[in-house]
């Protein structure tokens, strides 16, 4: 069974992001993977800026550190500024993969055109907004992490339309990074 860890790099305390947590991680569910999830519990309470990234970064590595104790083997950190991301590498035997860079690797081989919606876009626009937004995208790429349960509006209203999921990019990144 392969571990793998997907950790929250904020403050948030875990009452206000249970059903989501659970929601992700029950789509994020593969044959032979156990994910698993865990909230640095310092920082910001989320990551809307480069500065907030920025003071993430230290938890994330101290948290992937553990999670490498703790017998993980990989690590995932759930928000697409990646924070601490080449730090974690540095400081943890294992694979560490940001939620932003499998994103991008996702969107660059992806069919054309893409729409990538930010993280602001995707918390403030209507479901009819977004897809008004993607009607002439082959791609439609989530462009922050908790936004999960759009994949399946966007499914719903054209089959043919391929969503990237930031934490499935991730997740799949992972897995070929473990072998």
């Amino acid at each position: 069974m392969v571990k793998v860890l997907v950790v929250g790099p904020t403050s948030t305390p875990w009452s206000d992001l249970a059903d989501e947590v659970e929601a992700d991680l029950g789509r994020l569910r593969r044959p032979g993977v156990e994910v698993a999830y865990r909230c640095t519990g310092f920082g910001p309470t989320s990551i809307r800026s480069k500065q907030d990234a920025i003071e993430a970064a230290p938890h994330v590595v101290r948290t992937v550190v553990q999670a490498d104790k703790d017998g993980f083997d990989a690590v995932i950190i759930d928000c697409t500024e990646d924070p601490g991301l080449d730090e974690s590498r540095i400081a943890a035997s294992i694979p560490v993969i940001g939620a932003g860079e499998a994103l991008q690797a996702a969107i660059d081989s992806a069919a054309a055109p893409v729409r990538l919606f930010s993280g602001d876009e995707l918390r403030t626009l209507t479901p009819d907004e977004l897809l008004d937004e993607s009607r002439h995208a082959a791609t439609v790429a989530l462009g922050g992490t908790g936004h999960s349960h759009l994949a399946e509006l966007f499914a719903a209203t054209d089959l043919e339309l391929t969503v990237i999921d930031p934490l499935d990019a991730a997740l799949d990144m992972c897995l070929a990074a473990i072998g």
